[in-house]
């Protein structure tokens, strides 16, 4: 009789809990046109910018990352190394370093050229940063001691934010201005501490696995990502390791061993270039999350296994799509509200739910179940909303018409400046300290609109007009890479604008399914759509955005309209809603790609 292991060429493992498989790794990415090490950088995997650094000597050159190739940008104003950077490729942001004497220079490029910025009130180098060009974040860095300033910047100047527990230079840093992550570095030996910042202050997060400095960085403060650096005992580094918000897991480590090396991204797409070997290095490498193919078959890979534990065979298995999954349902039914966060920390507030005609309501998700929290000082539905759980924007709404803008702390809503054009059915994204609003409705008279505005913590100014006025549409990414789709004007459209942070430009690749009041996710690359109502029925259709274009997706289990959307394009949240009555239910979505366990069963 034929065994296992004879057919397979393994056998079966007996374990006593469930592994966690492999499903990431590093590839090779197109190489620098100059070898550098410290240097700035900012963007994404497929939009990366970098900037200054060591040639050996110090250098200005600026390049821009396609995705596949590198090719040259605008030289900096003031050469130097040892500098941080934020932002994206078409509005970055560099800043301190040394030319050779301690710099406070700050710069801000627009994709082509840099200009100055405000300068730092601590001049510094072999410091990190984080957040975008309107609301960055600079900490750490060599003074010539070690540093624990901490500095915010609003597009204009830099003003202090709460010390580092730990002074240390350079570290790594990653996140946005009110939730920032900064961890290893050295205070005079490698650190593996890591700290979280909630824009006002830090606390201590879980510690690395493996001390270092000289890394490089990428992801959020709840999705980090480590990568290379030094250890003076082993000396440089290729190891890797993601955050989760509490703690630090090994993964596949690079291919080049490196420190000084630049980093952006995302925790499931990082991307690491240049550095130190030695010698000086223009590689460049790719961190991808797995994808399967549809007839990838686990079972061929070995991960079948007899879990001591349980008692049962276990197996893991993924698709090529996505699922969705029911979520715990919130306390009050509502529809037409605002939402904010992520799939582990998600917000909803206001909204409607019958027969009040509008709600202050806050609630809290923490991945399982929905709490209460602080009401809004404006109840009102249709209104729009960007941030997180603990730093949210909401603005806009009715009944009646309104301006009025409240921003969430966590606990407490609070007034912030008012839009300059009020109106409901308007939509949002990006951050409490740098939100993007746009198109809606007013009456009277009766107008759908087209125009832009930007949020920079305390007054909105006036952005770039949509190219298609419309109204109930959702929204995705930043204020600097913004993505609008779907609505309505008067009928139902599937169109897709990106923003720039200047003006909207078209995409080429409109939603499969036209729609209105559905919800969205993600990036301006990386986004989700799901759900709404398509001109003839409530729809419970799911598309995924690349950047180019749109691809179906598995459906949500309930069809419905006007529901509440947040978090990524892998790791998404959708609740409440009309289906057509109003519910309170919550649907947790896992993007392609993702692995999950089941018990399987003999017969």
């Amino acid at each position: 009789m034929a065994t296992y292991k004879g057919i397979q060429g393994f056998s079966i493992q007996n374990l006593s809990e469930d592994p966690v498989p492999t499903v990431a790794g590093w590839s090779a990415g197109g190489n620098m046109g100059t070898a550098r090490y410290f240097f700035g950088s900012a963007g994404i995997q497929t939009a990366a910018l970098a900037f200054g650094g060591l040639t050996p000597a110090g250098t200005g050159i600026t390049e821009e990352y396609n995705g596949s190739t590198w090719s040259p940008g605008g030289s900096l104003g003031t050469a130097r190394y040892g500098l941080a950077g934020a932002g994206t490729q078409t509005a970055g942001l560099g800043f301190g370093g040394y030319t050779p004497t301690y710099s406070a220079a700050t710069e801000e490029y627009n994709g082509s050229t840099w200009s100055p910025g405000g300068n730092l009130n601590t001049a510094r180098h072999l410091l990190t940063g984080a957040g975008t060009q309107t609301a960055g974040l600079a900490f750490g860095g060599t003074l010539p001691g070690a540093s624990n300033a901490t500095e915010e910047y609003n597009g204009t100047s830099w003003t202090a934010g709460g010390n580092l527990n730990t002074a240390r230079s350079n570290l790594a840093g990653t996140g946005i201005q009110t939730a920032g992550l900064a961890f290893g570095g050295t205070d005079g030996g490698s650190l593996t501490a890591t700290e979280e910042y909630d824009g006002s202050a830090w606390t201590a997060g879980g510690n690395m696995n493996k001390a270092r400095n000289a890394l490089g960085g990428a992801g959020i403060q709840t999705a980090g990502l480590a990568f290379g650096g030094n250890d003076p005992a082993p000396g440089f580094l290729a190891n890797a390791e993601t955050y989760d918000g509490t703690s630090w897991t090994d993964i596949t480590v690079m291919n080049t061993a490196r420190d000084g090396l630049g980093g952006c991204g995302t925790q499931p797409a990082g991307l690491a270039f240049g550095g130190n070997v030695p010698p000086v290095t223009n590689a460049t490498e790719e961190y991808n999350t797995w994808t399967p193919t549809a007839d990838y078959n686990f079972q061929n890979e070995g991960q079948v296994w007899y879990n001591n534990t349980e008692n049962v065979w276990k197996v893991q298995d993924a698709t090529a799509n996505g699922s969705w999954a029911s979520g715990g349902s919130m306390g009050t039914a509502r529809a037409v509200m605002g939402s904010a966060g992520t799939q582990t920390a998600g917000l909803g507030f206001g909204g409607y739910s019958s027969p009040a005609p509008a709600m202050s309501n806050t609630e809290e998700y923490d991945g399982s179940a929905w709490t209460a929290g602080g009401s809004l000082g404006t109840a009102r539905r249709y209104l729009g909303s960007a941030g997180t759980q603990t730093a949210a924007l909401a603005f806009g709404g009715n009944p009646p018409t309104t301006a009025a803008t409240e921003e969430y702390d966590g606990a407490t809503w609070t007034t912030g400046g008012n839009l300059i054009l009020a109106r409901n059915e308007l939509t949002g994204c990006g951050t409490q300290t740098a939100g993007l609003g746009f198109g809606g409705y007013t009456t009277p008279p009766a107008t759908v609109r087209s125009e832009t505005e930007e949020y920079d913590g305390a007054t909105w100014t006036a952005g770039g007009s949509l190219n298609t006025a419309r109204t109930y549409l959702k929204a995705a990414g930043t204020q600097t890479a913004g993505l609008g789709f779907g609505g309505g004007n008067p009928s139902v459209t599937g169109a897709t604008e990106e923003y720039n942070g200047t003006s909207w430009t078209t995409s080429p690749g409109s939603l499969n399914t036209a729609r209105l009041n559905h919800a969205g996710a993600g990036l301006q690359t990386a986004a989700l759509a799901f759900s709404g109502y398509n001109g003839a029925a409530v729809t419970a259709v799911v598309e995924s955005y690349d950047g180019t274009s749109w691809t179906s997706q598995t459906s949500m289990a309930t069809a419905r309209y006007g529901l509440g959307g947040t978090g990524t394009s892998s790791q998404a949240l959708g609740f409440g809603g009309l289906s057509p009555s109003i519910t309170a239910a919550t649907e947790e979505w896992t993007g392609p790609g993702e692995l999950t366990t089941k018990t399987i069963t003999t017969s």
